[in-house]
């Protein structure tokens, strides 16, 4: 059976097509996020452990999973008030900005936000857990503007996947993962 041009078209390029759009990076389907290009970024997403079984403990002990946020500008940064998902279906976590002394990022410094569900630890303990099989970790200067956003896929136990160098746009894997210091 013969098949026309028409009939061929239909069948390759209409599905190759909607092949080709649907690999594409996933944008938030609301329209009503965006980034803020009219600021240099300074705040990045800069390192993350989503499978921490022996790796870090938090200040409790825990072995939580972990994001570690870079500033790259000469003044401190606090994101008490930002928010935070590791799934843009879901609804965004306040970051509390009820103690700066646990939220603010250092002048050319980190701060590590812990993904553990155990708000009551203090405000840099999130109300989100990180899955290791991947997912995505967004952080927003309010309910619609993104200042950094990442996805990742299955992550090994105790490696961390961050920048090199800090707040690039290179991202490795950390057999000995560098939490609130300088990615090596």
């Amino acid at each position: 059976m013969a098949m026309s041009k028409k009939n061929i078209f239909h069948y390759l390029f209409i599905p190759s097509f909607l092949f080709v759009i649907s690999c594409e990076d996933k944008e938030p389907e609301s329209g009503d996020l965006s980034i803020n290009e009219s600021e240099p970024v300074t705040l990045f997403i800069n390192e993350f452990l989503a499978s921490n079984d022996t790796c870090c403990s938090d200040e409790e002990g825990e072995f939580d999973d972990w994001v570690e946020l870079y500033n790259s500008s000469s003044n401190p940064i606090d994101v008490g008030g930002m928010y935070v998902a590791d799934n843009l279906d879901d609804d965004l976590y306040l970051i509390p900005n009820t103690n700066s002394s646990q939220t603010t990022v250092p002048a050319n410094g980190y701060l590590i936000l812990w993904f553990d569900k155990d708000e009551d630890q203090g405000a840099h303990h999130i109300g989100e857990k990180l899955s290791a099989d991947g997912e995505g970790i967004y952080l927003l200067s309010d309910s619609t503007t993104f200042i950094d956003s990442l996805s990742f896929g299955i992550q090994e136990t105790d490696v961390s996947m961050g920048r090199s160098p800090d707040g690039s746009d290179n991202w490795v894997k950390f057999t000995s993962p560098t939490p609130g210091a300088k990615n090596n």
